[in-house]
């Protein structure tokens, strides 16, 4: 029986074979988050009316999905669960900035369809290659290296704990919903005055769960972290491949 980490992401096996994959190309998890910062960083220097010069960046995650073997439709999908966000964001430029720019083919197109496009451009290739790094490297990895950039444990500890036990706050819903539908008949009770109680009840029920979660693990001997090992410093290797990676984003900038 395959498990839903398998149905995912695919075996153990595919993960270490896309992390060692990672590695040969980025270095170590340390290396890999710093390229992935300098990454954003030069995406983010492009002036908001040049959209062409953002679509070469996008030849960066469109590697590593192809060297790792990273299943790009689960990319694909996660980048359209934020597509309503992003097109929300960037729909205000269309109103602000209605200076025509250029016209192709009789068509104008204003300062803000170009500003609008260049941001919708940019979040989908910065979000691309961050969910590229998070589908080859193990989140608790992730964590790790956060500690070495001396982020605050307390603050790393969080993270683990929300994406350990995120999917508790989902299990409760799907069964009030469940719930709900079993009950309902024709529609009745799924308006917003029976909706509401039902928020406020699984907030209950999920703090609940979370403090029975807490105790499990005090009992099981939890001290305030989740990090068991020392945190590991930078090393030269760490900042020759950034820099040599960082060297290749800014060449990319100049050339487009």
């Amino acid at each position: 029986m395959t498990s839903t980490f398998d149905n995912a992401y695919g075996s153990l096996p595919d993960l270490q074979g896309r992390h060692s994959m990672i590695s040969a190309l980025l270095g170590s998890d340390r290396s890999a988050l710093l390229v992935t910062v300098s990454f954003i960083l030069c995406v983010l220097t492009v002036p908001k009316y040049r959209f062409f010069e953002v679509l070469p960046f996008a030849s960066y995650p469109l590697f590593l999905t192809g060297a790792a073997k990273l299943p790009a439709r689960l990319i694909i999908r996660q980048l359209l669960k934020l597509s309503p966000f992003i097109l929300f964001m960037a729909s205000a430029n269309l109103f602000f900035d209605r200076i025509a720019a250029l016209s192709i083919l009789g068509f104008g197109v204003t300062g803000g369809m170009l500003s609008a496009g260049v941001i919708v451009a940019k979040t989908f290739i910065s979000a691309a290659a961050l969910l590229t790094l998070t589908s080859a490297i193990p989140f608790h990895r992730i964590c790790r290296a956060l500690l070495s950039f001396h982020v605050p444990e307390v603050l790393v500890t969080q993270l683990m704990l929300v994406y350990r036990y995120g999917t508790v706050l989902q299990e409760e819903a799907r069964s009030m919903q469940k719930a709900r539908d079993l009950r309902s008949f024709r529609g009745k009770g799924r308006s917003i005055r029976a909706t509401a109680p039902l928020i406020g009840s699984l907030l209950l029920r999920s703090t609940g769960r979370a403090e029975r979660i807490y105790r499990a693990m005090i009992a099981r001997g939890f001290q305030g972290n989740m990090s068991g090992r020392l945190k590991e410093k930078l090393t030269a290797s760490d900042l020759i491949v950034t820099s040599l990676w960082t060297a290749g984003f800014i060449t990319l900038r100049i050339l487009f």
